[in-house]
């Protein structure tokens, strides 16, 4: 029943792709959730308790795991010298140069069990899904980090806390002028 009312709002909000990955626990059309061990949250239950516990850390390891945007372009500034498979390149400014975030966000040498959905994460600050490092104290050193992602995660919680009929608290970057957890 669950898994139902998340599909039906991910086709009209993309946010709700996040509620439909952890909550339904599977969504066999999805090729990323085969690679991820759910560990502990293997039933809707866990999830839920999970999201009521923590919501932006459940958001972040979720779009850790499977990303919105799975990869972005920037330009080379300098020339670039790279080693790729065993070969050395160097590559002039003005290239455009792709990065996968979603492979960036499973990489293992940041992330232990990087295949292992956790939100307890301690560094989750450290994940590029906003195209930066969201909430870090270097965040703005990202010269691109994405000017929506407060909004992202608010309109996510909108969409789960509809879902489950629960009322996680949004970020709070217009009541007391306090931002919550990097936002602003």
């Amino acid at each position: 029943h669950v898994r139902h009312r998340l599909r039906r709002h991910r086709r009209h909000i993309g946010g709700g792709r996040v509620g439909c990955i952890v909550l339904a626990g599977e969504d066999p059309g999805r090729s990323s959730q085969k690679s991820i061990d759910f560990g502990e949250y293997k039933t809707a239950d866990k999830m839920k308790a999970a999201f009521a516990e923590d919501p932006d850390a459940y958001i972040r390891e979720t779009c850790r795991l499977d990303p919105p945007v799975t990869s972005a372009t920037g330009v080379l500034k300098e020339i670039t010298e790279v080693s790729l498979a065993g070969r050395d390149f160097t590559f002039q400014p003005g290239l455009l140069n792709q990065y996968v975030i979603s492979m960036a966000n499973r990489d293992p040498v940041l992330f232990s069990s990087p295949e292992k959905f956790d939100p307890g994460r301690i560094n989750l600050h450290r994940v590029l899904t906003w195209n930066g490092a969201f909430g870090a104290s270097d965040e703005a050193d990202y010269p691109r980090i994405c000017p929506g992602r407060c909004l992202s995660m608010d309109i996510i919680k909108v969409v789960i806390n509809h879902v489950l009929g629960t009322s996680a608290p949004l970020n709070n970057y217009f009541g007391d002028g306090v931002p919550t957890r990097g936002c602003f």
